[in-house]
């Protein structure tokens, strides 16, 4: 069952704001680092594929 760009984004939103992975985050150089850091998340469980239209999804809602 796929998961809805809203489902991806709701999730993509609640793991880039973890307190614990933050300063990693930002320290990351590749979208495949953030990918990986959140990956340690038990309820992380998005393929790259899902991570990287939740990415762009939330990049164009940031430009509206």
């Amino acid at each position: 069952m796929a998961r809805s760009i809203e489902e991806i984004e709701h999730m993509l939103f609640h793991a880039l704001t973890e307190e614990a992975l933050v300063e990693r985050i930002e320290q990351a150089s590749s979208q495949q680092e953030v990918y990986d850091i959140l990956g340690e998340l038990s309820y992380f469980d998005l393929t790259m594929e899902e991570f990287q239209s939740g990415i762009k999804q939330l990049q164009s809602r940031q430009e509206e």
